[in-house]
């Protein structure tokens, strides 16, 4: 509950302090109009922007677990960096999110790989994902923006 300019008769104190209601009084209007805007500003849902970085065609799998999955491919589209969430898909149907750990070009770790380029991939799983030959990885990133009024 918000006031402006005004004070607080004992009677209506007795049922804030029952009711734990939140009162906010203020003598500068300013003040109140700012507390207001602040208070509707965290109500309002963050904006989520995604951001396609590239594509990559397994080629051959290595090794999977639970959680874990080690696979090889082709970039196919675009630059891959780790750490990057990732999007496994097999023909058009959405296999699984995961994140993308480690990268790597022959025996060497590195931190990004261009088009044209084979790599190893290290990734981390939610569930277990039956991945296969042939299945497409789409690396993203995903920036959370707070919105204001």
């Amino acid at each position: 509950m918000y006031g402006f300019n005004v004070d607080l008769p004992s009677g209506v104190k007795q049922l804030i302090a029952r009711d734990k209601v939140a009162v906010r009084l203020y003598k500068v209007i300013y003040e109140l109009l700012d507390d207001a805007k602040a208070e509707l500003t965290k109500l309002l849902p963050p904006e989520i922007i995604e951001k396609d970085l590239g594509r990559l065609i397994v080629r051959g799998i290595f090794k999977t677990t639970k959680n874990d999955i080690i696979c090889g491919g082709e970039v196919t589209v675009g630059k891959l960096t780790v750490p990057s969430l990732v999007r496994i898909y097999r023909d058009k149907e959405l296999l699984a999110e995961a994140e993308a750990t480690l990268l790597k070009r022959g025996p060497v770790e590195t931190s990004e790989v261009q088009t044209g380029e084979m790599c190893g991939l290290s990734l981390k799983t939610a569930s277990r994902v039956d991945i296969a030959e042939g299945d497409r990885i789409e690396f993203f990133s995903r920036e959370v923006i707070a919105r204001t009024l």
